[in-house]
């Protein structure tokens, strides 16, 4: 009965939108600009004082009535909240902190069915940044606690794809070695190809108070190549992981199996071990550090000297610049050891900076742009060519999603790498382009 109560409040407060816009005069505005600072600096219940006397005058500004729901969250004010929130959805529905907000404040009121529908609408969009499906798996995680249920996820891709440079041929004619000469690089050879990718989430809380969570996720991913068989990749990955959330901080243990086939035969297996932790300063900052420990061993004996392990480092920030649109930043730094032989490219130190930009600028478009830089210092001295090898690598990729329906998506990528190898045999250029549909369901 209180529930069915909050949604009639709810319902009738978002009725009173008009269908003419309303504009605040000077003494308003500088109301307004002074419950920002009073938000700003957490004085909630001041700001929530000042919103509340202005919003009739302004129902048709999402931005003052996304503050009124989150001074009225703040403070308590749960209802005045949520039909704040609902106001901001009627006029703008791309407005992702919006829904999250919406979806947490009916998760307050105990209006668990609403916010679930909510919180999976937010998994769907497909541009979503990592620190909102943390936060979106905390309450989902603390929803299926209360109703003693558990979540699945599921999300499917198939396209095709174009490769430039199939087998990473060189970019250089030739190539010369001391002594014996200059010899021909082996061409770039190019392909077209269909791409499957298969990922399943399953989500379940144990935890007494919603915390705590057991995430498995299962993925697979095919490429097949129309000519060239023999670089067709198949692989399999298990990552289950252990994670407890609170409300600024996650902490995750993730766990990770995978196996990789190239041109149909099994290539290798890895095994690796994450603990990761990201902390939240503000709603529209967010730190991650995690640590990955991992293993290699390969199945052909000819490739039994790659067997190898290693040790990840990344640092990385993520900005919300907007309502819509968000950058985040990346430092990776890794090193490499072989177990055994004499193979001179498998020991070496990596280190690499990276920047994504997502803007979602329509509710049904959204556009990614990722740049990227990575150095690889082999340890080991060749005979063969008198140098110590260094890659340097630059990458950048763009990638288009229209939403066709809440669901169903289709995207558009183009990558481009360009290697530059002290051994200049091992440079290379190779752009790809691919198209696809996914479902997230």
């Amino acid at each position: 009965m209180i529930q069915t109560h909050l949604r009639s409040l709810a319902f009738m407060v978002v009725l009173l939108l008009p269908l003419h816009t309303y504009a605040l005069d000077q003494v308003q505005q500088t109301s307004y600009e002074e419950a920002k600072k009073h938000y700003a600096a957490k004085s909630y219940a001041k700001a929530y004082a000042t919103l509340s006397a202005l919003y009739m005058s302004a129902l048709d500004d999402p931005e003052l009535n996304f503050y009124l729901g989150k001074s009225a969250y703040e403070v308590g004010e749960f209802p005045i909240a949520l039909a704040a929130f609902e106001r901001v959805e009627m006029l703008d529905p791309n407005n992702v902190r919006n829904q999250l907000e919406l979806a947490r404040t009916q998760y307050f009121l105990r209006l668990f069915s609403e916010a679930e529908d909510g919180f999976k609408k937010i998994l769907q969009n497909p541009g979503l940044p990592e620190n909102v499906r943390l936060n979106v798996e905390y309450y989902l995680s603390s929803i299926a606690k209360e109703e003693q249920r558990s979540f699945w996820f599921t999300t499917a891709k198939v396209g095709i794809l174009y490769d430039s440079n199939v087998n990473f041929g060189s970019s250089n004619d030739t190539y010369t070695l001391p002594v014996l000469g200059t010899f021909n690089s082996p061409d770039s050879m190019s392909d077209s190809a269909h791409e499957e990718t298969l990922s399943l989430v399953h989500l379940y809380d144990f935890g007494g108070k919603g915390g705590a969570l057991v995430r498995n996720q299962l993925s697979m991913y095919n490429r097949h190549y129309r000519d060239e068989h023999a670089y067709d990749l198949r692989l399999f990955s298990y990552n289950p992981a252990l994670v407890y959330n609170t409300q600024r901080s996650s902490y995750e243990l993730i766990g990770g199996i995978d196996r990789l086939s190239l041109g149909g035969k099994s290539y290798y297996t890895g095994y690796s071990l994450q603990p990761k932790w990201t902390y939240s300063y503000l709603p529209s900052l967010r730190q991650t550090l995690a640590l990955k420990m991992g293993k290699k061993s390969y199945f052909q004996s000819s490739d039994t000297e790659l067997d190898s392990r290693s040790l990840e480092g990344m640092a990385g920030l993520e900005y919300y610049l907007s309502s819509s649109s968000a950058v985040r930043a990346d430092l990776t730094a890794s090193r490499q050891i072989k177990n055994s032989g004499d193979r001179i490219d498998v020991n070496y130190n990596e280190i690499g900076p990276s920047i994504l930009y997502t803007n979602q600028l329509l509710p049904t478009t959204i556009v990614q742009a990722q740049l990227g830089f990575k150095k690889r210092l082999y340890d080991d001295y060749s005979t063969l060519f008198a140098s110590n090898r260094v890659d340097e690598t630059k990458s950048g990729t763009l990638t288009l999603i229209q939403r066709l329906t809440s669901a169903v998506s289709l995207e558009a990528m183009g990558n481009y790498n360009r290697t530059h190898s002290t051994m200049s045999v091992y440079s290379f250029d190779k752009y790809t382009l691919s198209m696809g549909v996914s479902a997230r369901f």
